[in-house]
């Protein structure tokens, strides 16, 4: 069994004051990150280059309702499947809504210690955590 694990406070930025969190916080920072990191930026520090997903790529197109099910849906798949690069995870379910200027993703993992619930809005300049359960 994957331990979840210990890391520091880091989102976006680390945090100023050096906290550590674990357990299902631990993996939904994991994860954020993970959304938020354009694809191959690890790879200059000798890092996996198949790392990361930049999910503000997906913000700032004008879509209209016809084709909004389809990039929700490309958005979901690519979401899914960079998750599911993670070792703590087994499976992953996601949701995705197409708002005004952004979106929302809902992410369910199946992780090897339990469930994690998180949710992030979208813009064109940030990848905000909402809400971990």
């Amino acid at each position: 069994m994957t331990d979840i694990g210990t890391d520091l406070y880091c989102i976006s930025d680390l945090d100023p004051a050096g906290r550590t969190v674990s357990g299902p916080e631990a993996l939904a920072q994991a994860i954020a990150r993970r959304l938020q990191t354009p694809r191959g930026a690890l790879a200059a520090i000798g890092d996996d280059p198949d790392y990361g997903l930049d999910l503000r790529d997906y913000v700032g197109d004008d879509v209209g309702a016809a084709i909004e099910a389809e990039v929700e849906a490309e958005v979901e798949a690519a979401v899914r499947a960079e998750c599911l690069k993670d070792e703590r995870v087994r499976d992953v379910d996601v949701t995705v809504a197409i708002a005004d200027r952004g979106l929302t993703v809902g992410v369910r993992v199946a992780s090897t210690q339990g469930a994690v619930r998180l949710v992030l809005a979208v813009s064109a300049v940030t990848v905000d955590l909402l809400k971990v359960a």
